[in-house]
Formats: structure tokens, sequence, C-alpha cells
């Protein structure tokens, strides 16, 4: 992956937040930040598949719904255990 240095300003307990991320994780506080900005960017991708989806087959049911919040807890819990199993 192509790599472009930028250089950002952040409110001084967000900084310290970050760098002690990324020392806890034992990375860098760019790849702290990048997987921030990548969890956004995915957010937003579904966000929008889902204002299409509404769109296109109208609004969700409240059982969709309760379904999507079970497989959503399920999938940050794989997620958790997988980071926790990184470390």
């Amino acid at each position: 992956m192509a790599m472009k240095k930028l250089s950002i300003t952040l409110p001084a307990e967000l900084a310290e937040m970050v760098r002690r991320q990324a020392e806890e994780e034992g990375t860098s506080v760019s790849a702290v930040i990048a997987d921030v900005l990548g969890h956004r960017a995915r957010q937003l991708a579904g966000e929008e598949a889902v204002r299409w989806f509404e769109e296109e087959e109208g609004p969700f049911t409240p059982e969709e719904l309760v379904e999507a919040e079970r497989m959503w807890q399920a999938a940050e819990a794989h997620q958790r255990k997988m980071r926790r199993a990184a470390t």
C-alpha cells in the first residue's frame, strides 16, 4: 500500500491518548490513527449502503434491526478477541 506523510494538529489530550494507545499496542501513532480512520470509512460506507437499501426496499423492520444489532455485537466481540490474541 502506498503511504503518504501528513502533518496533523490534535488537541493535547487527544494527542496524548493516541500516543498512549500506540505504546500499549506496540505500534506507531500513524498506525493507530490509520486504524481509527479506516473504521470511520467503513462506518460511512455502511451508512451509505443502508440509505441505498432503504431507498430501494423500504425501511428495515424492527426484527431486522434487532438481528443487525445482534450481528454487530458479535462482530465487535470477535474483533476484541482477535486484538487480545494478537498482543
